[in-house]
């Protein structure tokens, strides 16, 4: 029998609902529990999952339903706490949405956080793999335009068509340690 992972989430605005819909639909994974501050927001998501525990403290849902897999859908601002929670909440995977850190000393904690522990992380880049963002890194990559530390884009965005502003930030193009854009993960959680 195939392994089901039992799935919190945290955050249930548009983003938050969209990942639950999608884990809940795979039968790979049991979405058990949803987190909010908003209790009204928190109320209409819990509506559409009936069976996930909610509630609007995170951290007593997750020591109730023992996830294994922590995914949040927040402000970038809590990026470092939420990670700290899933790791001590016993999660072997944390899922969240870019950025990744909102500080370089954030960005170090948090990898510090999750090397200690060997929890592994999957942040979502939904463009970095398409073609547009592919010819940037080509052209970065020659050197035909200098040494590039930061770029900044506007892109359509797929669901409602706003403009959307990404940034990305590599320090050394030269540097062969990490690809850019990184590769997806492709281990299991266990």
């Amino acid at each position: 029998m195939t392994t089901r992972y039992r799935v919190v989430v945290v955050g249930t605005g548009k983003r938050g609902v969209h990942h639950a819909a999608a884990f809940a639909a795979n039968p790979r994974f049991e979405l058990v529990g949803l987190a909010d501050s908003d209790r009204a927001r928190l109320e209409a998501a819990a509506a559409k999952f009936g069976s996930a525990k909610s509630g609007t403290n995170t951290q007593k849902l997750v020591e109730e339903v023992k996830p294994d897999v922590f995914c949040f859908c927040t402000p970038p601002s809590v990026r470092l706490p939420l990670i700290e929670l899933g790791i001590k909440s016993g999660a072997k995977l944390i899922a969240f949405e870019k950025p990744v850190a909102m500080t370089s000393d954030e960005g170090i904690a948090i990898k510090r956080a999750l090397d200690a522990s060997g929890v592994k992380a999957v942040v979502s880049h939904q463009h970095r793999y398409g073609d547009h963002y592919q010819k940037v890194q080509s052209l970065i990559a020659s050197g035909a335009i200098g040494n590039v530390h930061t770029v900044y884009g506007t892109a359509t965005g797929w669901a409602a068509r706003r403009s959307r502003t990404a940034s990305a930030v590599r320090p050394n193009r030269n540097s062969s340690r990490r690809p850019w854009p990184p590769r997806p993960a492709r281990r299991s959680l266990s």
